[in-house]
């Protein structure tokens, strides 16, 4: 899913295209990637989902609680999809478990990428072991700044829609909702419901990768601040892509886990 790009890459002096869209069916891969990083090993990310629409990864998720994945809104698919936990290779998961319900945020906005964000109900809860865990979530209006993880089977290349088997993850810089706002300009409003990150022309999040989980190291913790929603409409690692802010709507994220 990540992949290092170089240089050759990179446009600072051009102006950024709309971000891309978001998968609605399986075969529309418009969702997000990491483009420059590592093959992940056995129980580094736990709490890692990979959705499936008849066997075939189409977004991420984290797993939250035993019967709940955060997911992203634009994932949205209601037949024939299963949460596959514990996995390297998303062929080969730990547990695989049917989805139950979809919950979309009632304020989801497919123009504007705002309030990103969906609940995933399980049909049954999952078993909790070395490869299988839950994550934190982010405190209800908590700001972080410094670096932050993603993981994911997203693209693993700028230009070449191939996603890979194994799951990769990198670290990616924390960019400020103003800062963020400087570098897209009028193509996109940054609502305190988006966290950027990226824009180091290095690493970008891309096709495949939506959904998954932006994490931070707190006081030795684990903590899921967002869920992958939308980059630069190459993957270009040149701007910051944008990931649904969980401290911004965590009160709502917590309603769902009534469900």
């Amino acid at each position: 899913m990540l992949v290092y790009l170089f240089a050759i890459f990179a446009l600072a002096s051009a102006r950024p295209s709309p971000p891309i869209g978001h998968p609605r069916f399986l075969g529309n891969t418009q969702s997000n990637r990491i483009v420059g990083g590592s093959e992940s090993v056995d129980g580094q990310f736990p709490w890692q989902v990979s959705m499936q629409q008849f066997g075939r990864h189409f977004c991420g998720g984290s797993l939250i609680d035993a019967t709940h994945v955060m997911c992203a809104a634009h994932c949205e698919i209601t037949s024939g999809v299963t949460a596959n936990l514990g996995a390297i290779d998303y062929r080969s998961p730990d547990q695989t478990i049917a989805q139950k319900q979809f919950i979309p945020h009632p304020s989801y906005n497919s123009a504007t990428f705002d309030y990103d964000y969906a609940v995933i109900v399980l049909v049954s809860a999952a078993t909790l072991n070395s490869k299988v865990d839950v994550i934190k979530l982010a405190e209800q209006g908590k700001e972080y700044s410094g670096m932050a993880s993603t993981s994911g089977w997203g693209y693993t290349t700028q230009f070449v829609q191939s996603t890979p088997y194994m799951m990769q993850y990198t670290d990616i810089p924390l960019v400020s909702q103003s800062n963020c706002q400087s570098a897209w300009g009028s193509v996109i409003t940054i609502t305190n419901r988006i966290q950027c990150a990226g824009g180091d022309r290095q690493v970008s999040s891309c096709m495949g990768d939506s959904g998954g989980p932006l994490t931070v190291q707190d006081n030795g913790e684990t903590i899921l601040i967002g869920a992958v929603s939308w980059v630069q409409s190459n993957c270009s690692p040149n701007y910051p892509g944008g990931y649904a802010k969980i401290s911004a709507e965590r009160s709502w994220i917590d309603a769902q886990l009534l469900n």
